[in-house]
């Protein structure tokens, strides 16, 4: 089953992340702080990354950058609670695969993530 990795500065949705995806046999990673975020991606090599858009010291733009350098092809969904067109669209621009805003509906996060690895399931 796929890997998938949640870095979120809010350890709450880390864990209803983990609820809503363990169950649905995923096999799910979190990290909470964004400065050890990318180190950790290298290490867990996740099929999909759920990445927040905003938080302190490293932005999740930031991130998602990096993090494509890395591996071009890992399908990163970017999740906030400050939606605006600006962080949508250099979002994508940058290669993520969608962006939701917070608060997300869970059915609507798992449609999107199931989507999002296609046959790596």
């Amino acid at each position: 089953m796929a890997k998938l990795m949640v870095i979120d500065d809010e350890s709450s949705i880390c864990s209803l992340l983990c609820k809503v995806f363990e169950p649905e046999g995923y096999e799910v990673v979190t990290e909470i702080d964004p400065v050890k975020a990318l180190e950790r991606f290298k290490k867990e090599k996740p099929d999909c990354l759920l990445l927040d858009i905003k938080m302190p010291k490293v932005d999740g733009i930031e991130i998602l950058s990096a993090v494509k350098e890395i591996d071009a092809s890992i399908a990163v969904i970017m999740i906030t609670g400050y939606g605006n067109l600006e962080n949508a669209m250099e979002s994508m621009k940058l290669g993520a695969y969608d962006y939701i805003t917070k608060p997300f509906d869970l059915d609507f996060i798992k449609m999107v993530v199931k989507r999002s690895l296609g046959n790596k399931q």
